[in-house]
């Protein structure tokens, strides 16, 4: 193991903890799988012990996590650029590239390849789209750029539009689910989310655009831009976007994925979530003028659509 990068000291209030114990209350982000692989891997202890969960840590000792080095094969990706500005451009993002740097992905983050396509390092994201989602992504490119465009996603006058293919059949041509959201505590998965009585409030709007024999094309426009709204919005009402491995499925299936790899989409249905940013509509930093930027669908999302009929 490397030099240590952090370092927690044991006190005396922490004399009889069990090391996962010790570690998960001053790491509380960290999932129980993440968890047992850095006490594994990472960990070293100043009183010379093997670390392993169930060891009891020693007052006045010290636990030490190290840095695990992170070797990427570069990928030959191009990010399409669909619209620019003054200190702005809108990319179309594909699915499965993670927004910013996450776990073992560093320089294939979207953010990275778009910063080495464009020779540009001050590029900076605006906003975030889940790993999986596909669509238009606003990013910056310089310091005040980005304060105004990122405030105007918080005070709401940013205006998002979104695609995405549902299991079943909506009922209503159109709705509205204002359903507060926050951590769901009955999960085992860290990241989840659930209506949550007293959690944040968030408002979402859809239409249905097409509907299949088993599955709906909706148009959805989020209010509020709470983490995953979209997806738990639509779960709640009995609908979860199709191929979405957190949301109306079983903890298990994410786990599984989490832990080793096994994807239990690869038995057939779409391979990711088909949830995609179809439009945003925002002021331009230098003019203040409105500018409207459009993302095509995908080839996947019009692929599980085929045979459809429009709605009128």
């Amino acid at each position: 193991m490397s030099e240590p990068r952090t370092v927690f000291a044991v006190g005396e209030a922490d004399r009889g903890k069990r090391l996962d114990v010790f570690l998960k209350q001053r790491i509380p982000g960290l999932s129980r799988s993440r968890l047992q692989q850095a006490i594994r891997t990472r960990i070293a202890l100043s009183w010379g012990a093997a670390p392993k969960s169930s060891l009891r840590v020693r007052p006045g000792g010290e636990v030490r996590i190290g840095w695990t080095p992170v070797f990427e094969e570069p990928l030959e990706l191009s990010i399409p650029v669909l619209a620019r500005g003054d200190g702005w451009l809108v990319v179309d993002k594909p699915p499965g590239i993670p927004v910013h740097p996450v776990n073992a992905i560093r320089e294939n983050s979207l953010i990275r390849i778009l910063r080495r396509q464009e020779g540009d390092e001050a590029l900076r994201l605006c906003h975030r789209l889940d790993r999986e989602t596909s669509g238009a992504l606003l990013v910056a490119a310089d310091r005040s750029s980005a304060a105004f465009l990122a405030s105007a996603f918080e005070r709401g006058h940013v205006f998002k539009e979104y695609l995405a293919v549902v299991a079943g059949a909506v009922g209503p041509d159109e709705g509205r689910i204002d359903l507060p959201l926050g951590k769901a505590a009955w999960s085992r998965v860290f990241v989840r989310r659930d209506v949550v009585e007293g959690g944040e409030a968030a408002s979402t709007s859809y239409r249905v655009e097409l509907r299949c024999a088993d599955r709906t094309l909706v148009r959805v426009f989020p209010r509020t831009g709470r983490r995953h709204q979209i997806r738990v919005h639509l779960a709640a009402m009995g609908h979860p976007v199709l191929g979405d491995l957190l949301y109306g499925r079983p903890d298990s299936d994410y786990l599984g994925l989490v832990a080793s790899g096994d994807d239990p989409r690869r038995g057939g249905g779409p391979l990711r979530q088909l949830l995609h940013c179809a439009r945003l509509v925002f002021r331009d930093p230098a003019t203040r003028e409105q500018v409207a930027v459009s993302s095509p669908a995908p080839a996947d999302l019009e692929a599980a659509l085929a045979g459809g009929s429009r709605v009128s």
